[in-house]
């Protein structure tokens, strides 16, 4: 039996819309940013910060913004937000019986990795499961362990993957339909195919 290609493949904006939790955290702690969610997404999907999206925007942040938003947006009230993309399952179900996907994910919490995957009856698809640490390390920790499971290709939805995958040297499959816009993703990674949605990208490796 021929072995089965390995896939790395990212969590958040990849595979899970993480827009409605991490607006739902934003407004709780900023209620002013609410009438801005589509011009705040957009500086976010350009490359900012979160914080620094609202400073663009001219908003007052509470002087404990940054303690506050890294202690919820992983909290489990908010994690109920996460859904799968549209066509994000059966995308994995393709992808899972061509090749081996290992998860890897940049959080703070493992457990609520494993919770929500659990609720949307995702886990199955991949073969492991990882979860590295956040903060601007991110890119090296997905790199190695893109490295331990012999990954050919990874798919994620920042810099931040497509970093990993050409420390690697595998080719980056970029999606736009997450925390990242085409133009950036174009702009600041050496993806080797762009698509829409990862429904999107695994119609087009199965018709490699």
């Amino acid at each position: 039996m021929a072995q089965k290609t390995v896939i790395g493949i990212d969590l958040d904006g990849t595979v899970l819309d993480c827009r409605p939790r991490q607006e739902a955290v934003l407004f709780h702690l900023v209620p002013e940013a609410k009438p801005h969610a589509e011009i705040l997404w957009s500086f976010k999907r350009e490359g900012l910060s979160t914080k620094a999206a609202l400073e663009k925007l001219g908003l007052v942040l509470p002087p404990n913004f940054s303690e506050a938003w890294t202690d919820l947006i992983e909290a489990p009230q908010y994690l109920t937000y996460d859904r799968g993309f549209p066509g994000a399952t059966a995308a994995l179900g393709g992808l899972s019986q061509a090749g081996n996907l290992y998860l890897i994910t940049s959080r703070q919490y493992p457990d609520g990795v494993y919770a929500t995957l659990e609720h949307l009856k995702l886990t199955s698809y991949f073969k492991e499961i990882i979860i590295v640490p956040v903060g601007v390390e991110a890119a090296a920790h997905k790199a190695k362990q893109l490295i331990k499971c012999g990954a050919t290709m990874h798919f994620g939805d920042t810099e931040v993957d497509g970093k990993a995958a050409s420390h690697v040297g595998i080719p980056f499959w970029a999606l736009t339909c997450g925390q990242r816009s085409k133009d950036f993703l174009e702009r600041e990674t050496d993806a080797a195919f762009l698509s829409h949605s990862l429904y999107a990208a695994h119609l087009l490796y199965m018709s490699l």
